[in-house]
């Protein structure tokens, strides 16, 4: 059976921004199928509404998850609510708690970290989880990246830079989804 991914983008985002169809792309090329969908009202996401494509998606053995910020939170909670365990999930400047900015309102999506996390669910649900932070993130602090490892005892990848992983080393993110 062919090897699935399935990419998430953040928080006002969509499949066309960033880094997400050029990974797409070169995954393809290695054989695998791969989803980048634009998530329902990205601007102002429903918990239940990003989830549902995860569910539409129907991860299987056979399946990585990979989320960017937002995307890697909705992961988060539609490991809560399956009772099957997925190979792989990589988690990119993914937040574990509500953010705070002088500069930037963040209510709009508080709903995605309540209630808490129940890790014990998440980490049933998964073989292995990679976290991959900036050192400088200016949305998603590296201790986030830091206590999300430490939660699902994931291996931690910590990169320099600063822009919220707008772009990324294509061949750091393919190590991990092929190792």
């Amino acid at each position: 059976m062919k090897k699935r991914v399935l990419i998430i983008h953040g928080w006002e985002s969509n499949s066309r921004e960033h880094w997400f169809l050029e990974e797409k792309a070169r995954l393809e090329k290695l054989g695998f199928q791969v989803i980048v969908p634009d998530m329902p009202n990205t601007f102002h996401p429903k918990k239940e509404e990003w989830i549902k494509v995860i569910e539409n998606f129907a991860p299987d053995k056979n399946s990585i998850l990979i989320g960017h910020s937002l995307g890697g939170v909705t992961i988060l909670r539609y490991l809560e609510k399956i009772n099957k365990k997925l190979p792989k999930c990589i988690l990119i400047a993914t937040p574990i708690r509500k953010l705070k900015s002088p500069d930037y309102d963040f209510r709009p999506i508080d709903d995605f970290f309540e209630p808490d996390f129940n890790w014990k669910k998440i980490k049933q649900n998964c073989r292995e989880f990679v976290i991959i932070n900036q050192t400088k993130d200016p949305w998603v602090s590296l201790q986030h990246g830091r206590d999300l490892a430490d939660c699902v005892n994931g291996k931690l990848k910590i990169v320099e830079g600063d822009d919220h992983f707008d772009t990324i080393d294509f061949f750091m993110l393919e190590r991990y989804i092929l190792e």
